[in-house]
């Protein structure tokens, strides 16, 4: 019998089985980018601008290039003088062009940290000596780093070529407005002019970085045969591959990607930054080339989270029915344009359905770090603005925030404001089960020291990608599986296939091993990205088990001398059909066919019609506000998801908590910082404030499963839906304890003092 998914129980699934990689990560074995060392490799030093905008008036690589010790120099010269071809960098588009100049700059420097030049030399340190004998000559330009300011046309400009796209067309004037991108649905004035209530505020989030553990460390070799390896640490093999290619000249096919593990990424390591670079100083120098990022370069000068402006205008009856909401989004997207609006304009009433909705989101270029995606680009942000529009509206006419959100919220068959139909939702169900938990119907604890504590709700949603991913599958002579994935692994997701497999299989986990392969390996794979990986590769698994169990029969039946339709396979035992004394189990089976060099092989990828399968998440936060100085302390924390079908619950509350303390992070602690000259004042983890354990409490995680309408087993995404709400409820908490509502990220001590302060003034 083919195995099916439709089965009533899963034997694999819900299970917490132990990470597969764990072992070899606690004994410190596994390989991360800084500990791979090819034979004959040199080190890397990129050299960058100090400045945020200047243009280059002259680059001296001379000295440099006589300390003994130095190999090679590169600039910008050394790189195709024209680059064209498509690029596949994730949610967070760049153009060929531009993520060209982004690697190395060509006439201007667009932020602090834009690299100028590199080195490579036998010895790290001399590689530093070597940058810091590098002379650049700049005439220093003014920097904008606010997108408002930026939008406006006195400001100064980045990019003397770009005008503003819309649906009208291309602007007739140079600025710094990349995109303007309108979505509307029915007559927004109207619903406004039948709402009894309509709340209007405006708020401002602050760049903020994924803080990756593992800073950017990569290792390249351009051989004498024209071929280059690359030892990536990146979230896309055949991403990279093809975005190295045409930056560099040559042929993908030319070009082989081996993942090395991978210490975080959140949608930070999907566009090229130092595999390009290092790749010309090899080509130069004749031997493998390493470069490692220090924290100040990844803070300084990788792709961070975008900040962002957004006007929220939301009308509602004194019943609760929302009438119209408009959003106005406005995106900094660093440097280069493509910040993550086209999921700004999708999420920001994703959750929702007014009658009437009107969306108008802008790329702005800033002379910051250009932004790369997130977990869920875009959406923590929207989010954050929507949600704490929706709790102000359900106060305000007297209706619990809960009941307000299930009586709008967005069903199976809604459409989006740009007209996508949502496929199987469950949100309902999610609202409908945090209103009955204990962390929403227990009352909210007394703080100890008196102050003023209070509760928080926010919801969330996102796509979650499809794209393709491809896995290899093998029976080996013992019986057991050889699965060799093309997706790489960022958080334990060989763990999740092997149980995957052995429920397509009717083995145990343990039968399984599963590896990455590389670019000469397997089939193109999309990157690890987009809250995709398990949903999309849980197909190509299962097609490929079933392939494996059908080659297996027909063998099986070879050796029983019966035709190959009177094999069953019945809960991991071949069977022959009216001969009960015909048995073998899979591993009895898998040493029987494989035997004399008989090979039992099969190779899938997911089907690329595959729908994207919805992912939402829903947080409670309870916290205490000192009312002396607004500092916020998170008291309680719970985290409900809707997962479609949990494979591992150990994983899923590992993404689910770790999601969640970005998010808070994000809420109250973390920003980038600038001074006037577009210099970045907390560059350091000592200055940019992430989360500790000391800040947390415990993060209660709610799994809930309403199957996704597409795909073998019904799995959503879980990576990206749990940092999008947190931002939300904890404002609404705030506002709850104090009555002061805070309009910008993080929620720091002074912003909410102030809020505090005009609140008790009567809103001066």
């Amino acid at each position: 019998m083919v195995a099916t998914p439709e089965r009533a129980h899963f034997k694999n699934f819900g299970q917490r089985y132990v990470k597969v990689d764990g072992l070899e990560k606690v004994l410190g074995v596994s390989q991360f980018g800084a500990d791979f060392t090819a034979q004959g490799t040199l080190y890397g030093k990129i050299v960058r601008s100090p400045h945020a905008h200047a243009r280059i008036v002259n680059i001296d690589t001379s000295a440099a290039e006589k300390l003994p010790g130095v190999m090679s120099v590169v600039t910008a010269a050394d790189f195709p003088p024209a680059v064209s071809g498509d690029l596949d960098t994730g949610e967070v588009e760049i153009g060929i062009q531009y993520l060209a100049n982004l690697v190395m700059a060509r006439r201007k420097v667009l932020f602090q940290g834009h690299p100028l030049a590199a080195i490579a030399a036998t010895d790290p340190h001399i590689a530093e000596e070597a940058a810091r004998l590098i002379r650049v000559e700049y005439e220093v330009l003014p920097p904008v780093t606010d997108p408002i300011e930026a939008m406006s046309p006195s400001a100064p400009l980045l990019h003397e070529g770009l005008v503003a796209r819309s649906l009208s067309g291309a602007g007739k004037t140079p600025s710094n407005i990349s995109t303007h991108l309108e979505a509307q649905r029915g007559d927004v004035e109207k619903g406004f002019s039948e709402s009894d209530i309509i709340v209007e505020r405006t708020f401002k989030t602050s760049i903020v970085h994924q803080g990756y553990i593992e800073p950017e460390a990569e290792t390249v070799s351009w051989g004498g045969d024209g071929r280059i390896t690359v030892w990536g640490n990146t979230q896309g093999s055949f991403a990279l591959r093809g975005n190295m290619a045409p930056l560099l000249g040559i042929d993908a096919g030319r070009i082989t990607v081996i993942p090395l593990e991978v210490g975080g990424a959140f949608g930070g390591k999907l566009v090229p930054r130092v595999a390009p670079i290092a790749a010309l100083l090899s080509k130069k120098a004749g031997r493998p080339v390493k470069i490692v990022l220090n924290r100040t370069e990844v803070l300084q000068a990788t792709g961070p989270g975008a900040a962002a402006v957004i006007t929220l205008k939301v009308g509602a009856t004194n019943d609760g029915k929302l009438k119209a909401g408009q959003a106005r989004i406005v995106f900094a997207a660093g440097a280069f344009p493509g910040a993550p609006v086209i999921r700004g304009l999708q999420t920001v009433f994703a959750c929702y359905q007014p009658e009437t909705m009107r969306v108008d989101a802008y790329d702005v270029v800033t002379n910051t770090p250009r932004v790369a995606a997130y977990r869920a680009p875009g959406a923590t942000v929207t989010s954050f603005c929507t949600e704490s529009v929706m709790d102000e509206i359900a106060r305000k006419i007297g209706m619990d925030p809960l009941d307000f959100r299930i009586r709008n919220a967005t069903r199976t068959g809604d459409k989006s404001v740009d007209e996508q139909t949502y496929t199987r939702l469950g949100i309902v169900e999610m609202l409908e089960a945090a209103k009955v938990h204990p962390a929403y119907t227990t009352p909210v604890a007394k703080s100890p020291r008196g102050w003023p504590t209070g509760r928080g709700v926010g919801i969330g949603w996102w796509p979650c990608g499809v794209e393709v991913s491809a896995c290899r599958m093998m029976v080996n002579i013992d019986g057991s599986v050889e699965l060799v994935s093309g997706n790489v692994d960022l958080s334990g997701t060989r763990t999740g296939y092997a149980q995957i497999a052995a429920e397509t299989l009717g083995i145990t986990p343990d039968e399984v091993h599963v590896t990455v392969g590389n670019t000469d390996q397997i089939p193109y794979t999309g990157s690890s990205a987009g809250s995709r990986v398990t949903r999309a590769q849980s197909d190509a698994i299962f097609k490929a088990g079933n392939d494996v169990l059908r080659q297996m029969r027909e063998k099986v039946a070879q050796k029983w001398t019966v035709p190959a339709d009177h094999v069953e396979y019945h809960d991991g035992v071949f069977t022959a059909r009216d001969n009960p004394d015909k048995k073998l189990s899979f591993k009895q089976a898998g040493k029987l066919v494989t035997q004399h060099g008989s090979n039992v092989v099969a190779t899938a990828s997911n089907n690329t019609a595959m729908r994207a399968a919805n992912g939402y998440a829903l947080n409670i936060a309870d916290v205490e506000v000192d009312p002396d100085t607004g500092k916020v302390q998170l008291l309680k924390f719970t985290a409900f998801q809707d997962v479609g079908r949990c494979v591992n619950p150990t994983q899923v509350e590992g993404q689910m908590q770790g999601g969640a303390s970005q998010g808070i992070g994000w809420a109250m602690n973390e920003e980038y910082v600038y001074d006037d000259k577009g210099v970045m004042r907390n560059a350091s983890l000592l200055d940019y404030r992430m989360p500790t354990a000391l800040d947390l409490p415990m993060i209660d995680t709610v799994i809930l499963e309403t199957p996704a309408d597409d795909g073998p087993f019904g799995i959503r995404g879980v990576g990206e839906p749990p940092i999008i709400p947190p931002a939300g409820a904890i404002a609404n908490a705030v506002h709850d304890a104090t009555g002061a509502r805070v309009t910008s990220l993080p929620i720091s001590p002074e912003r909410v003092f102030w809020a505090m302060k005009a609140k008790r003034e009567g809103g001066r």
